[in-house]
C-alpha cells in the first residue's frame, strides 16, 4: 500500500542481548541540543536517546539542514535467543508541520485570489500544482535517505550492509510513490485546464431576442 506521506517499517533480528544492542546504538548517539552550529563536526552521527524499550534518533545534518533526513524509532524485543528491534523510518514531525502550513497558506491564497476574480484559473493552473511537485522531490529524496539510513542501521545493530534484494524493495517503493504522486498532479492539472475553459456560449434563439 502507498501512502501520501512516506513511511518505512521494517524488523531487524539478531542473536546478540538486548544490552549489547543499546551499547552499539548509544556509540552513535548523543542528546539533543536545541542549537547547534553547521560547523561543529566534533559529534556523533545521530542524535536522540536510548533506553530499555527502544529509542528514538535522527541523523545529525553535516553543513546545511537536510529536510528529507527520516526520523527513526526503534521498539525492543528481547527473547532467550536475541534481541528483535521494530524500526518505523518517517519524515521529522517538524518538517511535515512546515510543509502542511505552507501547503494551506499556498492554496488558500491562490484560491481567495480565484473566488475574487483578481486571477484567472489559467495562469493559477501551474501555481496551483506546486506543492504537489514538490511533494514529488521531497518523496525521492526521502526514499534515498531511507536506503541510506537503513545501510546505517544494519551496520550499526547487526555490523553487516544490506542485502540485494532489500536494495530492491526500496527502489519499488521510490517508483510506487512517484507514480502515485504524479498521478494525483496531473489529476489536478487536468482540473484547474478545465475549470480555466471558458463557458460554451449559447445562442439565443430569435423568437427570445428583444426588438
Amino acid at each position: 500500500m502507498v501512502h501520501l506521506l512516506p513511511r518505512d517499517r521494517f524488523v531487524i533480528q539478531t542473536s546478540d542481548p538486548l544490552q549489547t544492542v543499546m551499547e552499539r546504538l548509544e556509540a552513535q548517539i548523543e542528546p539533543p541540543k536545541t542549537f547547534r552550529s553547521t560547523y561543529d563536526l566534533n559529534h556523533a552521527p545521530y542524535e536522540g536517546s536510548v533506553t530499555q524499550s527502544g529509542f528514538k534518533m535522527n541523523r545529525i545534518p553535516v553543513g546545511r539542514p537536510n529536510a528529507s533526513e527520516p526520523y527513526i524509532k526503534g521498539r525492543f524485543e528481547s527473547f532467550s535467543g536475541g534481541t528483535v528491534i521494530h524500526l518505523t523510518l518517517t519524515p521529522h514531525p517538524s518538517v511535515l508541520i512546515f510543509f502542511g502550513c505552507w501547503s494551506i497558506f499556498w492554496y488558500g491564497f491562490h484560491l481567495l485570489l480565484l473566488s475574487s476574480g483578481d486571477m484567472e484559473y489559467g495562469s493559477a493552473q501551474d501555481r496551483l500544482v506546486l506543492p504537489l511537485i514538490i511533494l514529488v522531490i521531497f518523496w525521492i529524496s526521502f526514499w534515498v535517505e531511507v536506503e541510506r539510513t537503513r545501510s546505517d542501521l544494519f551496520r550499526i545493530i547487526l555490523r553487516q550492509r544490506l542485502t540485494v534484494r532489500q536494495q530492491h524493495n526500496l527502489m519499488l517503493n521510490i517508483r510506487r510513490g512517484i507514480i502515485f504522486i504524479l498521478s494525483i498532479a496531473f489529476s489536478c492539472s487536468f482540473i484547474a485546464d478545465h475549470l480555466s475553459q471558458p463557458p460554451p456560449f449559447h445562442q439565443v434563439p430569435e423568437i427570445f431576442r428583444p426588438r
